[in-house]
């Protein structure tokens, strides 16, 4: 069906042999998803969609979410609008998981580069449940006695004012 390259160790896998531009069967879908569980990371090269097909594409996944701190694509408020320019820097510069503040956050992401830099602007990308399994035991121990906060100010504090803005999340 599709033809499947291993990009890293532990994670990515490239998915070639599909044009997301074209609704995709149970069929393709129940591939895709089995992927996504396997690689954690999924990319799709050179596909040419607007984001009706993004939005197709992550419906299929469950409900789709768009980030309260940032702008949407007109039309598509599913869809959020990330960019960095001088002028606009990114809110998070360093390592985090995406909306992991929501009381529901999302089963993941899709990331669509539209103007990219020549160099640099890269997304790295790192599985968890791998840096978890790399502990000792006695760490993975303590860890599994604590709780953890996921707070939405960190990086996000004038979309606080927002009416409804949802602000943290426990987690055990």
């Amino acid at each position: 069906m599709f033809a499947i390259k291993p990009v890293a160790g532990v994670i990515g896998a490239e998915i070639h042999n599909i044009d997301l531009s074209q609704p995709i069967d149970d069929e393709a879908y129940q591939e895709i998803r089995r992927l996504l569980v396997e690689y954690k990371v999924i990319f799709f090269r050179d596909q040419d969609i607007g984001p009706q097909h993004q939005k197709a594409l992550a419906a299929l996944f469950g409900p789709v979410q768009s980030h309260p701190s940032y702008p949407t694509v007109e039309g598509f408020p599913e869809i959020t609008i990330i960019e960095s320019t001088p002028e606009n820097p990114t809110k998070v510069e360093l390592w985090h998981t995406d909306m992991t503040f929501s009381p529901h956050p999302p089963l993941g992401s899709i990331l669509r580069g539209i103007v990219l830099p020549e160099k640099g602007g890269d997304t790295m990308w790192s599985c968890l449940g791998a840096a978890y399994e790399g502990l000792s035991d006695k760490l993975q121990s303590f860890l599994s006695g604590l709780t953890a906060v996921h707070d939405f100010a960190y990086g996000f504090k004038e979309s606080l004012a927002e009416p409804g803005a949802v602000r943290s999340w426990r987690r055990p």
